[in-house]
């Protein structure tokens, strides 16, 4: 395993849209050896086929690695501690192609215009699948297939991405409200406790 500091790799800077992101903690990735092992194969395939993979690991992440044996399938990958929001943020934004079983990112990817394999059984967020931002897979062969053909177009891809709307919005609202603030709306005030 390779522990990377994150201004060390400066990913984005180095090759922007030339890497992997990804991120798994959620049980159903990390509770069996099967599972995690599934991911983490893949995630090393995608690091020998010469795309960079960077790995900010989860705590829970990290010890079931220990408790499965599974370290020889992070040698290849760019592991680092976990990273706050705004630096994951940053790193999604020159990815290219987010892997990961995290709802939150599932809305992000729709704004930052990128790709995400949702390595899940379900989601709670259906539609930045449905607008083609993101994709169910399942640990394993599947993951791996779908992130070598993704990868296979990223131009294009992202292209694509970036011209479509987030299904969530545009991230504009805030702008919105303070503009009708200052067209003499009514201020909101603050419910008395």
């Amino acid at each position: 395993m390779r522990t990377a500091t994150l201004p060390r790799l400066c990913f984005k800077v180095q090759c922007p849209a030339g890497y992997v992101l990804a991120t798994v903690h959620r049980p159903e990735n990390t509770d069996t050896a099967e599972a995690l092992g599934a991911v983490l194969a893949e995630l090393d395939r995608i690091a020998r086929a010469g795309t960079p993979v960077l790995f900010p690991m989860h705590p829970r992440t990290r010890a079931a690695v220990e408790r499965f044996g599974l370290a020889g399938l992070l040698e290849l990958l760019a592991v680092t501690e976990p990273v706050g929001y705004g630096d994951f943020l940053g790193l999604a934004n020159h990815a290219a192609l987010l892997v990961s079983d995290s709802g939150g990112v599932q809305e992000e990817c729709t704004v930052l215009g990128r790709p995400l394999l949702v390595v899940r059984r379900s989601t709670e967020r259906p539609e930045a699948v449905e607008a083609g931002f993101a994709a169910l897979v399942q640990p394993g062969e599947e993951l791996g297939g779908l992130a070598r053909a993704w990868l296979s177009d990223t131009p294009e891809r992202l292209a694509r991405l970036a011209a479509a709307p987030s299904p969530y919005g545009d991230g504009l609202a805030s702008a919105r409200i303070a503009a009708l603030a200052g067209r003499g709306a009514e201020p909101v005030v603050p419910l008395a406790a």
